[in-house]
C-alpha cells in the first residue's frame, strides 16, 4: 500500500469518525477563542482531560474474538465518560459500539470491547472519549497474526551529495 493510499484512507476514516459524530450529536463545533477552556492558546485543540491505556489485548489470530482491556483515567472522580469504538479497514469490534462508563473515586474507568479482523495485518482500533463537552481520540494498536508494527516517520529520509543521511521533517506554522 503506498504512502498516498494510506493518507488517503486515514483522511477518509477521521471524516467518517468527524462525520458520524456529528450525526449522533457527539462531536461538538469548537468554542470561539474567547471562550476556550483555561490553558488553551491560539490556533490550539483541547481534547478531553482523559488518558487511554491498553491494559491487555493487543495481538491474536485472525477470525478470533480478542478482549482488549482499556482503562480511561481522569482527575475528576465519578465522572461520566461517553466513549465510542471503530476500527480502521479490516478490523471489526464485535462488542457494541459505545458504552457510557462512570470513573471510580480514584478517576479511573475501565470497558472491554471486543474486536476481530479476518487477515493477519496490524490494525487500529479508534477510541473516542467524550467528557463534558470535549472529546479525546486514541487510536490503539491491534495485532492479528504474524504481522509486524511498521515504525512511521514523520519526514523523508535523503542522502545529500556528500553522502551524509538527511531526514526532511515537516514544518509547522506559528500562527502569531
Amino acid at each position: 500500500m503506498t504512502v498516498l493510499m494510506k493518507n488517503s484512507l486515514l483522511a477518509l476514516t477521521v471524516l467518517t469518525a468527524l462525520a458520524c459524530g456529528m450525526q449522533h450529536g457527539i462531536a461538538k463545533p469548537l468554542p470561539e477563542i474567547a471562550q476556550k477552556p483555561a490553558g488553551a492558546r491560539h490556533g490550539e485543540k483541547v481534547s478531553a482531560p482523559v488518558t487511554v491505556e491498553l491494559a491487555s489485548g493487543s495481538a491474536t489470530s485472525k477470525n478470533a474474538t480478542l478482549p482488549i482491556l482499556l482503562q480511561f483515567t481522569t482527575d475528576q472522580p465519578n465522572t461520566p465518560l461517553h466513549v465510542e469504538y471503530r476500527g480502521n479497514a479490516g478490523l471489526s469490534v464485535v462488542t457494541l459500539g459505545s458504552a457510557n462508563l462512570v470513573s471510580n473515586q480514584d478517576g479511573v474507568a475501565t470497558d472491554t470491547p471486543n474486536v476481530r479482523a479476518a487477515a493477519d495485518g496490524v490494525y487500529e482500533l479508534n477510541v473516542f472519549v467524550t467528557l463534558g463537552d470535549r472529546t479525546k481520540a486514541v487510536s490503539l494498536p491491534v495485532t492479528v497474526g504474524n504481522a509486524r508494527a511498521v515504525r512511521k516517520m514523520a519526514g523523508k529520509a535523503l542522502r545529500t551529495p556528500q553522502g551524509e543521511n538527511l531526514t526532511v521533517m515537516p514544518a509547522q506554522e506559528k500562527v502569531r
